[in-house]
Order: C-alpha cells, then sequence, then structure tokens
C-alpha cells in the first residue's frame, strides 16, 4: 500500500463501481517493519477503543448471523452491519471516500471468523475492503523469529531455526556498502542516505544506525524515493539512493524526468546487480547496464572489489554534473575492503589496465574482472597474450584507452554480468565501429531470456561468465579471427 499503484487500482475501481473485493493484508511488515502516515492510519484504527468496540460488535452479529437462514436475510444482515458501523465511526473512512464499502480491522489468523465474515462481504456488490490484521512469522514456529532475516532466509535447522555454518571469506557487497557509506558520513556531512523499505538488504540499515538522522526509509515507493531525493539535490543535499537493480526499474520514469534532465546530482547504488541467485526470476538486476546507458547525463560504473567501490563513492561524492550510478551483486566480494579513510577517489571516467598483452583486449565490468583474469591465465598457456582492463566507468569511457586498444589489438571482447542487449558491449561496438571500422568487438553477457532460481555461480557458468567459459569463448574466437598464438 506504500507504493502508487494500489492507488491507481483503487482510484479506478472506486470511480467505476465494479463489483470488486480489496483484501488489505496487514500484518505491520512488508520485509522491514512498515513506515510512513498510512501505517499510523491503519495502526490508529486497529488500536481505537471505538474500533475495539465496533470488532466486538460485528463478531457478536457474525456469530449470529451463522444461524440465520436465507441469503437475503444475510444480506440484509450485512447492511445492517455495515450501516451500525458507519454510525459509531467509520473507521475505514480513507477507503469510504475513494468508493469502497470498508469492512473491519478482522482477525485474519481465526479462521472461522475470517469465512464467516467473507460469507457475508461477498454478497454485497460493488467496490469493498476487507481489512485482515494478521502476524508475520506465524508460519514458523519459534519462540521469536526474526521477522526481516526469515523473509529471505538462507539454509537453516528446521528444528532450531539455526542458521547453518557457513564457509568463511570475504564479506558480502551489501556489508561493504553500508559500512563504507557509514564511515563516509563523517567525512562528508552533506549527504543522507534514502532507500525503499530496504534497510537490511541493502545494508543501510548499517547507516541508519549511526546516523539516524540523515537516514529514510520511504517504504516500497521506488518512484517516490528517487523524486524525493531530486528534491533533496535542489537544495544542495547529496543523497545516495541504495535500490536494488530490479527494483529501481520501477522508478526509471522519476530518473530520467526528475533526476537527469535538470542534471541532479543523485548517486544510485543498486545492489543485487546481475545473476541474482536464489531470489529468482523476479529480483534478476540483468538491466540497470542497458537503462541506465540510455539516460543523459548518467554516469555508469561498477567497480570490482570492494576497495574500487569506496572509491567510485568518493568519485560520485565529488560529481556534481549529473546523477552517478553504482553496481554490484548480491554474492561475496573478491576480498576484503580497507577502511573508507585508506582509500582514494577513483579518478572520473578512467579505466584500469590489469594485463597486457599483444593479442585480443578483454574489457571486463565490474565484477567480471577476475573470471576475465582468469581466462587470460588459461589462454597464456594456450600462446595467446591478452590484455584485460577493467571497464569500470561504463559511460562515460575511458576514450585514451580505448583509442589505444583499437590500434593495437584487431578483437575486443567485453563481459558483462548483465543482459546483452544494449549493454555495454553494444555501446562500446557502436562507437569502436566509428573509431576503427576494422577491429571486431564481441560482447559476452546474459543471454535475452530468463532464469530460474539457482545459485548464482552455477547461473554464471549456465551463460559462460565464469573463467572457463569466457577462455573457450575467446579460444573459438581467436581461431575465427586467425590470431596466431605466441
Amino acid at each position: 500500500m506504500t507504493c502508487g499503484l494500489p492507488y491507481e487500482a483503487m482510484n479506478n475501481a472506486g470511480h467505476s463501481g465494479r463489483d470488486i473485493i480489496l483484501v488489505l493484508n496487514d500484518n505491520g511488515m512488508s520485509i522491514a517493519p512498515n513506515v510512513g502516515a498510512l501505517k499510523k492510519y491503519l495502526g490508529s484504527i486497529v488500536a481505537s477503543p471505538i474500533t475495539v468496540r465496533i470488532r466486538e460488535r460485528v463478531k457478536h452479529l457474525i456469530e449470529r448471523a451463522s444461524h440465520i437462514v436465507g441469503g437475503k436475510k444475510l444480506v440484509d444482515f450485512a447492511k445492517n452491519v455495515e450501516e451500525s458501523i458507519k454510525n459509531l465511526w467509520s473507521a475505514g473512512m480513507l477507503f469510504e471516500e475513494l468508493g469502497f464499502r470498508y469492512f473491519g480491522p478482522i482477525d485474519g489468523h481465526n479462521i472461522e471468523q475470517l469465512l464467516q465474515a467473507f460469507d457475508i462481504v461477498k454478497r454485497l456488490k460493488g467496490p469493498r475492503v476487507v481489512h485482515v490484521i494478521t502476524e508475520k512469522g506465524k508460519g514458523f514456529p519459534l519462540p521469536e523469529p526474526d521477522l526481516e532475516k526469515y523473509h529471505a532466509r538462507a539454509p537453516y535447522d528446521p528444528v532450531t531455526g539455526k542458521l547453518k555454518p557457513v564457509n568463511p571469506g570475504p564479506p558480502q557487497w551489501t556489508k561493504i556498502f553500508g559500512e563504507a557509506i557509514t564511515q563516509l558520513a563523517a567525512e562528508y556531512p552533506g549527504f543522507v542516505t534514502i532507500t525503499a523499505a530496504m534497510p537490511s538488504g541493502t545494508g543501510t540499515n548499517i547507516f541508519q544506525k549511526k546516523w539516524p538522522e540523515r537516514f529514510f526509509d520511504v517504504g516500497i515507493a521506488e518512484a517516490h524515493a528517487t523524486t524525493f531525493a531530486a528534491g533533496l539535490a535542489t537544495q544542495g543535499v547529496r543523497p545516495i539512493v541504495a535500490i536494488y537493480s530490479t527494483f529501481l526499474q520501477r522508478a526509471y520514469d522519476s530518473i530520467i524526468h526528475d533526476v537527469a534532465i535538470q542534471k541532479l546530482p543523485v548517486v544510485f547504488c543498486m545492489d543485487r546487480a546481475g545473476m541474482v541467485g536464489e531470489d529468482g526470476q523476479t529480483h534478476m538486476g540483468l538491466y540497470d547496464i542497458a537503462y541506465m546507458l540510455a539516460v543523459p547525463h548518467m554516469t555508469v560504473t561498477a567497480p570490482k572489489d570492494g576497495a574500487e567501490l569506496i572509491g567510485l563513492l568518493r568519485c560520485a561524492l565529488a560529481h556534481t554534473e549529473g546523477p552517478f550510478s553504482l553496481r554490484y551483486p548480491r554474492d561475496k566480494a573478491p576480498a576484503e575492503a580497507p577502511p573508507a579513510a585508506e582509500v582514494a577517489a577513483v579518478s572520473y571516467g578512467t579505466w584500469e589496465l590489469l594485463r597486457k598483452g599483444r593479442d585480443c583486449a578483454v574489457l571486463a565490468v565490474g565484477v567480471m574482472c577476475q573470471p576475465a583474469l582468469e581466462a587470460a591465465d588459461a589462454l597464456a598457456a594456450d600462446g595467446l597474450d591478452v590484455t584485460v582492463v577493467n571497464a569500470r566507468f561504463l559511460k562515460p569511457m575511458d576514450r585514451e584507452m580505448l583509442d589505444a586498444l583499437v590500434r593495437e589489438h584487431k578483437l575486443l571482447v567485453t563481459v558483462e554480468d548483465g543482459t546483452v542487449v544494449n549493454g555495454f558491449g553494444a555501446a562500446l561496438a557502436g562507437l569502436a565501429q566509428t573509431m576503427a571500422p576494422d577491429v571486431r568487438v564481441v560482447a559476452l553477457g546474459v543471454p535475452d531470456r530468463t532464469y530460474e532460481h539457482a545459485p548464482r555461480a552455477q547461473q554464471l557458468a549456465l551463460v559462460g561468465l565464469t573463467g572457463p567459459g569466457i577462455a573457450a569463448r575467446i579460444r573459438a574466437l581467436a581461431a575465427e579471427e586467425s590470431l596466431t598464438p605466441r
């Protein structure tokens, strides 16, 4: 209910008078605890002493209704219940004014009462809303389950509810980001952080604990988060907007119209970029490269590791000529990140030469740098000398380094953890064609289809975005281009 779409639907349904039942399952949570004025409004309905009296009266009348025989009597009874509620106090005035008859609040864990209430409501006509009160976490028999963490639980012991042991290693990208912005906030007092109902999922809960007055959770309202950030930016505030790649798609209109056209310095940090593993099809962050590249005045970046993430954040906070975006996956980072104070800003618009070769050049995006280097090592055993570039700026591209690459190589291979359609490889191919028409550019990325739940490593292997997969593709290309092993 905190995003715009339900209100658009209610506006349409309430105006049309169509026969529709809206069920509001009110459990006080989405993923994190609910926030905002609507949450307070619904809470006031539940907590009001008058509402308690109404609920008891409705319960009593429904119990009586169960003994009434005949559909007409039941419908008449329901109308009497409705009128009696309105005469006491209209708890659902917001819904009533939108053209809905309001029924509730009803205990959603009392199945008998719930069935009786729906038996009444379904016999009425026109738009009506049934306000059901439930409690998240009832589906798992633990004394005090962590409701937010159990929204998407990692493997656990079904008896105790405890997480199964995991192999130690580098921290998640999400944690590195959360700790980085928390540390940087001490140096940059002018920035705030905004998220859309995902404080723990984006790591901004770390920032929230340290800087609560500079943190805003707007609920599941990504378009509002973006336009809110735009408004702050017009007043000299520097907003960092942290939203999953897939969910930021909901705000695309706001990104273009409210941020980019005005060249406002809003920083977009996109978690869950690329293949997203067990989160499944709806959470796949495969399209942010393609859709951000199309936004005018947008800077598009992808760090190869945690240190570079911090360096790009510094670069973003120093950049005032338009919006700036960073992307990183739902995965462990390649290594521990140093304290933010020890990391310098990445120079704007620059790439990084990771390996110098004489045959083909591989331009890797973000976390694809590591498998690209692995591929280069494997190809070296075959006698192919491969250049590897960390193409951390997808827009603008490093024209100086690109000029050198097209002069020294006749085959360029781009590797990106995103859709190959209209991605970085496609953009670079278009540019390279104007610079050196005889240079071939081949884009490796995620093919144009949807993907099922699976571990992220398995998904990457499926589409060839691993060291061996990249090496195999380059071997085939080298044969086509008659590149001579050295």
